[in-house]
């Protein structure tokens, strides 16, 4: 059923009527309205950026560790943006995967370096070794 009461341009309220009554929940309860749009202005309100702690760009997962932690106390005391929060998170995400990879990065080149490394000592033995059969050889046709 449709909510019975009329609104201020003289037309009906479209919402539907709570079960057994002539209202919906809005005009049954008329405090309920500016209670809910109070608790989502407190959740959408601006927090003052001058509050919050100020924190140099993170350069390991130890210094990210630091901001997550209070980030957390912010969000914890209300200083924080829960929106603002959940970005921090997620682009702290992101930061530990980019350290990874880049540690990733430098041990495959440490290695493929000692290998180029080993390569060129075998092959400057080889050359040695060569040399020195060749050297053999030669002196032993004399």
């Amino acid at each position: 059923m449709q909510c019975q009461k009329r609104k201020r341009d003289g037309k009906r309220c479209e919402a539907r009527a709570l079960s057994g009554r002539r209202w919906c929940a809005f005009h049954a309860d008329p405090s309920r309205a500016s209670k809910l749009g109070r608790r989502g202005g407190r959740r959408r309100a601006v927090r003052c950026p001058q509050e919050l702690k100020v924190f140099d760009p993170p350069k390991s997962a130890a210094d990210l560790r630091d901001l997550l932690s209070q980030s957390i106390i912010e969000l914890r005391t209300g200083t924080l943006d829960p929106k603002l929060a959940n970005s921090i998170s997620y682009l702290g995400t992101g930061f530990l995967k980019a350290i990874e990879a880049s540690e990733t990065e430098s041990r495959l080149d440490a290695i493929e370096r000692a290998q180029r490394l080993d390569r060129q000592q075998l092959d400057a033995a080889r050359r040695d070794l060569e040399g020195r059969v060749s050297q053999g050889d030669t002196n032993r046709n004399e």
